[in-house]
């Protein structure tokens, strides 16, 4: 097999014919034959979607709503963080069998539900509850049945 020798004006051509290609934003290939092709994007751009809600468009009404849903992804954060504080705080007190004690939290307010053996146990579940921080109000259906 025999390479070609080229000249050294090819090689500045192609150097030449690379560097307009770049600037221009083109992309160059190479054949067999070692001939330079340059390829520009002249390809017109895709139309914008004019469709409302489709990509491509703002949709006017849709940053009204997004703060709101940003409040409520907070607020069920913030509701989750408070019921894990409250079932770790009942599995932590001494005494309390915590096991049938269910907690639901909204927007602060404590929903307990379930049933506990006496009535000691029913009053120390509702002052741990009561105790966590956040919590604003708690809604007591908790049962008390001996068991």
């Amino acid at each position: 097999m025999r390479i070609p020798r080229t000249s050294a004006r090819t090689w500045r051509m192609a150097c030449v014919s690379a560097a307009l290609a770049a600037a221009a934003g083109s992309a160059l290939a190479l054949d067999k034959s070692g001939l330079i092709f340059v390829a520009a994007d002249n390809a017109p751009a895709a139309p914008v979607n004019s469709a409302p809600g489709m990509p491509g468009r703002a949709d006017p009404d849709r940053g009204a709503g997004q703060d709101e849903s940003v409040d409520k992804a907070k607020q069920a954060v913030e509701d989750g963080a408070i019921t894990t504080k409250i079932k770790t705080k009942l599995l932590a007190t001494k005494d309390l069998k915590s096991t049938d004690i269910h907690v639901k939290t909204t927007n602060g307010k404590v929903d307990v539900t379930g049933t506990v053996p006496s009535k000691q146990q029913h009053d120390m579940a509702l002052d741990a509850i009561r105790g966590v921080e956040g919590v604003s109000s708690v809604n007591d259906n908790l049962k008390v049945s001996a068991r």
